[in-house]
């Protein structure tokens, strides 16, 4: 039997979620696994970088922007999971953490491996992704893979 049979990646829009995904992929190709790939809009972003409210106007609609990319992302690793079993999923992390968020989603999906990049976008959002990683990692209940840029 397969060691794995339902894989959850979650990705950004970074060089290192790229290769996460792409690992991913391959592993659920190889195990014959059911793919879940998500991505969390993290409303805490908003508040944080103060000029991503003056790009877009109020924070509603920056987090309709949020959510927009987002969607967009998980469409474009969806037709790249071509001939996997794969479903999109986008979580929003308003109150908890995206870690919790993500743990929660892959215990409610049942999933055997959770795959995340261990580095985000450069700047601040990096000690985020990077701290993310970490922090599921040590609460998963899943196996974790830490996918590293090479």
């Amino acid at each position: 039997t397969p060691m794995y049979k339902k894989i959850l990646v979650a990705i950004d829009d970074s060089a290192t979620s790229r290769i996460a995904l792409a690992e991913a992929i391959h592993i659920a190709r190889t195990s014959n696994a059911k793919l879940y790939i998500t991505h969390v809009v993290d409303e805490t972003l908003l508040n944080m970088h103060g000029h991503a409210k003056l790009d877009m106007g109020s924070s509603d609609d920056a987090a309709v922007s949020l959510s927009a990319a987002g969607k967009k992302l998980l469409a474009n690793a969806l037709q790249e999971a071509d001939g996997v079993d794969a479903e999109a999923i986008l979580l929003e992390a308003f109150k908890r953490g995206i870690a919790d968020n993500i743990n929660e989603k892959a215990k409610e999906l049942d999933v055997d491996l959770i795959i995340i990049g261990r580095h985000g976008r450069r700047g601040l959002a990096t000690m985020i992704l990077g701290s993310v990683a970490e922090q599921l990692a040590k609460i998963a209940d899943a196996s974790v893979l830490l996918v590293r840029k090479h």
